[in-house]
């Protein structure tokens, strides 16, 4: 039996209230234990290992795993330690390897920053090397010797959540950003993982602005530059201020979830903009002050429309802007990294990333490489839609130990329950290979049959009851929003 040697997780959103992994209370309040979807997924893997007969393979978690801009990090801290119980306590055998590699994403970019932090103050104390600058990126190899001191609190959290039940199964967190590359010893087949969010304009928003500032720059941009331009950008509006506040994000005084999630409905955002330019503009009947609130009106749903319009709202598996950006990235800073960290462009690359919550793969033809890079989509765990967006759902990325990728898909958002079936996919635009690996899963994975039948109601049943919470909470602060005395610099 061909062994699993990586398993490549994205999007989990851990602690956030649209997250299916979240343990949630009728109410939408976050509930203590273990979400039942995770329960089952994990006692599904568990069963397939067992069935391949694999050695606990290592979990690449790849971006998004806190939920760090809408909810408080005691929340995820929280359902993050039901994770790690589930996957490593409680069992005769660790369900994975003792160390997970950590690919940030941009709702956890601060943990790369404590990271980061981290590895400086290591190089402070060293006295045997001069002080450089503080590294924004890391090298693509997981077993690099500067990428040693790069766990965050992570860790920490999992020791504490298996403190006296399985203390001596307790994993370790080494931390490769933005990209990890897994390469063959023949340097012919490489895994390339990132989370994905520079396949996205708005987070090389300060890139586009260094560059219409310094239009002589070079046009290659190397994933070092990437980062050092977009980081606090990305720290600040998707790690930091969506913590700023108190209390449960569905009912404590932080206004982030709140007006995150209103502005998926669009009568919602108008409700919005509204209400702040009502708060904006003096109360008056003259028509002049009533035609600048209409067009004040007009101006602002179109900016907020614009706002709420980003890649996983697109109807396709990827915008043409983001097809693009993973044309660009590929051909630019991953080029460049696995050039410079492993001397070569492996025949033979795989792209695992997620960010736009739309499982898919399928083949991309950027410039500097032998043949085509095949992208695989590990999609997200979460519901931000109160209708069914076929689109979206979660798949996970399993990765033999001679690099052969399969991708398993747990469930897409269906609008009939019974259509929820776990299953093994194929890349969209070219034949099924005929491998080792997929071969195996295939015989293994019967949707019909248990645990796998269990997964498939334990999402459609979870994914119903977030959109059904999501409803209720967007329509309680919409009648807020036009209801409430006024919150600006008259209601101070």
């Amino acid at each position: 039996m061909p062994d699993i040697g990586y398993v490549c997780l994205s999007d989990l959103h851990l602690g956030a209230a649209n997250s299916t992994l979240t343990n949630l209370g009728p109410d939408g309040t976050h509930a203590p234990g273990p979400a039942p979807l995770l329960v089952a997924v994990l006692t599904g893997l568990r069963h397939l290992f067992e069935q391949l007969g694999t050695a606990p393979p290592t979990l690449v978690m790849h971006g998004d795993l806190f939920e760090l801009a809408l909810t408080t990090t005691e929340t995820a801290a929280d359902t993050f330690g039901h994770f790690v119980t589930e996957a490593w306590g409680g069992h005769a055998r660790a369900l994975f390897a003792p160390e997970v590699l950590f690919v940030p994403g941009n709702h956890d970019h601060h943990l790369w920053e404590i990271a980061r932090q981290r590895q400086y103050e290591a190089e402070i104390h060293d006295q045997s090397r001069p002080v450089g600058h503080m590294r924004h990126v890391t090298s693509m190899k997981p077993g690099d010797a500067d990428n040693a001191a790069t766990e965050p609190f992570i860790g920490d959290f999992a020791r504490r959540a298996l403190a006296g039940i399985d203390e001596g199964q307790s994993p370790t967190f080494r931390v490769l950003y933005p990209n990890l590359g897994l390469v063959d010893e023949a340097g012919e087949r490489a895994v390339v993982v990132t989370h994905g969010h520079y396949l996205e304009p708005m987070y090389r928003a300060m890139t586009h602005l260094h560059n219409v500032v310094t239009p002589d720059r070079p046009p290659r941009l190397n994933i070092t530059q990437l980062e050092a331009d977009n980081w606090a950008w990305i720290d600040f509006f998707w790690s930091t201020m969506g913590r700023s506040g108190e209390g449960e994000s569905a009912g404590g005084d932080n206004a982030i979830p709140v007006l995150y999630e209103l502005l998926q409905s669009q009568d919602s955002m108008n409700a919005i903009v509204d209400r702040v330019i009502d708060d904006l503009r003096p109360r008056t009947r003259s028509l002049v002050r009533g035609a600048q609130r209409m067009m004040l009106r007009r101006a602002g749903r179109e900016v907020a429309a614009a706002v709420a319009r980003r890649e996983r709202h697109h109807a396709g598996v990827l915008s043409p802007e983001a097809t693009t950006g993973l044309i660009n990235y590929l051909a630019g800073p991953v080029h460049g990294q696995l050039l410079h960290d492993f001397g070569r462009i492996p025949t033979r690359v795989d792209l695992v990333f997620g960010h736009t919550h739309k499982p898919f793969a399928a083949r991309r033809h950027p410039v500097g490489y032998p043949g085509p890079v095949v992208a695989h989509n590990t999609g997200g765990w979460v519901v931000d839609a109160v209708e069914p967006e076929p689109m979206k759902g979660a798949s996970i990325t399993l990765v033999g130990a001679d690099l052969e990728v399969v991708d398993l898909s747990i469930y897409r958002q269906e609008t009939d329950p019974a259509r929820y079936r776990v299953k093994v996919t194929p890349v969209s635009d070219a034949p099924d290979e005929d491998t080792p690996l997929r071969a195996a899963l295939l015989a293994a994975i019967d949707p019909d049959a248990e645990p796998w039948a269990a997964i498939a109601r334990s999402a459609a049943e979870t994914v119903a009851e977030r959109q059904r919470q999501l409803d209720e909470r967007i329509r309680a602060g919409t009648i807020a929003v036009r209801t409430e005395p006024p919150i600006g610099p008259r209601g101070w």
